[in-house]
């Protein structure tokens, strides 16, 4: 079996997965040294869209399992499916009945997960650059974990937008949370006074966690000094 997946992997360098980064992928990794004494030819180019899922969806819909996600994203849900628990049962009853109709329900498993997953990458991509066009999720915690993911990429503007959105939309927690961040954006676009008012708001409100809070009042000394600088440049 290692050998004929061998055979299908072998053109490819990268793959796409549901929860593969730390279920799947090393499971065949290990699977490949101890029979073919190789490495698998899938590199790093690894899209696992579990993680994406989860900063979209999961405080929306609380579970991002792939058959939640088909009922809450798609409206469809599955109808007769064989839960995935059963199917290493089933496919040891089929190799020792060899039994077409065996296999056919964790066949028909499979090729709806694989359907889902395109569904869901271009969920994900509509997502994606519908942000970095300037239109955040209309969630708040999504647009809170894009900003986040943009920010790692090095796209401020995308990150910008969604932190803007997320900190309007959202509860006071929410604005807690990502008002550090936020504030560092709108200083990079020196805007000193907008990020000022931010900070010393929620500050005024009591809200934070005492860490939080004694971050927070550094950067308004910080701020406060910037602010006192451009106001002297600028007389």
């Amino acid at each position: 079996f290692v050998e004929a997946l061998q055979v299908e992997l072998e053109p490819f360098r990268a793959c796409a997965s549901y929860n593969g980064k730390s279920f799947d992928l090393p499971l065949l990794r290990t699977r490949w040294v101890m029979t073919l004494r190789s490495e698998i030819t899938v590199d790093e180019s690894h899209l696992d869209l579990l993680h994406p899922a989860r900063r979209l969806w999961r405080d929306r819909y609380g579970s991002t399992g792939l058959k939640q996600l088909e009922e809450s994203l798609f409206d469809e849900g599955r109808i007769n499916d064989i839960p995935g628990s059963l199917i290493p049962d089933a496919y040891f009853h089929y190799l020792r009945k060899r039994d077409p109709a065996i296999i056919a329900p964790v066949l028909e498993h499979n090729a709806r997960d694989i359907v889902s997953l395109v569904r869901i990458a271009d969920r994900v991509a509509v997502a994606v650059r519908a942000a970095r066009s300037g239109r955040a999720p209309d969630h708040a915690p999504a647009a809170y974990a894009l900003a986040r993911s943009f920010e790692r990429t090095g796209e401020l503007d995308a990150a910008f937008s969604c932190y803007e959105s997320a900190y309007y939309d959202g509860d006071n927690a929410l604005r807690v949370k990502l008002a550090l961040a936020f504030a560092r954006e709108l200083e990079r676009r020196a805007d000193v006074e907008r990020a000022l008012r931010m900070v010393e708001t929620l500050l005024e409100l009591g809200l934070g966690s005492e860490r939080w809070r004694e971050q927070a009042e550094s950067r308004v000394r910080r701020l406060t000094k910037k602010r006192w600088r451009q106001l002297a440049t600028a007389s």
